[in-house]
């Protein structure tokens, strides 16, 4: 064998290493975020059984009911008002059936969705960052493990929550707008009893 072919194959073997290597951190750092995002997070209640369809996945939300039923993904490109990152991802992974849910309690809207889709994990990902670029934060004192919760800073005019978490092949989302305190108070309110009728079924 001649020393060029050693030392190109050292040199492979070196590179194959570093690549090793290099996957292996990458790994390890997003197992740590996660653990990170999610340490110290309260415990919600033991997983259910899977809602048999959307409707029965969502709490009714407290107040005067607003718009409310059965949507398409259609309409939800249109009318109903989602992120638009968790829009492209129901888009590319299909949206079978939507249900929504609003009211409104002492000048707060209150919006619930639950979305079936293939990918709710995908979704739920899109949702968060959806919502940080328009502003809102996430909000630990809010959040549960497997359900984090996001709002807008303190002072702002219009105050802002909202979560999404996965139900089996679903994905809940929970959202207020109105001001500060009370929207705050009301998410708080609409999200626990949500958790509590249909809890997450993924922790991670």
């Amino acid at each position: 064998m001649t020393s060029d072919v050693r030392r190109q194959r050292r040199e492979m073997t070196l590179g194959i290493a570093i690549i090793v290597v290099l996957a292996l951190g990458l790994a390890v750092s997003a197992t740590g975020y996660l653990l990170t995002r999610n340490a110290g997070l309260a415990d919600p209640p033991d997983a259910k059984p899977a809602p048999e369809h959307s409707a029965l996945a969502l709490v009714e939300p407290p107040g005067a009911p607003g718009p409310s039923g059965p949507f398409t993904l259609a309409a939800l490109r249109s009318t109903v008002s989602l992120p638009q990152p968790m829009v492209d991802v129901l888009t590319a992974a299909g949206m079978s059936d939507g249900m929504r849910k609003t009211a409104v309690r002492a000048g707060v809207t209150i919006g619930l969705y639950a979305l079936a889709t293939g990918d709710p994990r995908g979704a739920v990902r899109a949702y968060g960052a959806g919502v940080e670029l328009q502003g809102l934060a996430a909000d630990r004192d809010l959040s549960l493990e497997g359900v984090m919760a996001y709002g807008t800073p303190v002072g702002a005019p219009l105050a802002r929550f909202g979560a999404a978490y996965v139900l089996y092949d679903r994905v809940v989302v929970v959202e207020t707008a109105g001001q500060g305190d009370a929207a705050h108070d009301v998410f708080r309110t609409t999200l626990d009893r949500q958790i509590e009728l249909a809890p997450p079924s993924d922790r991670s």
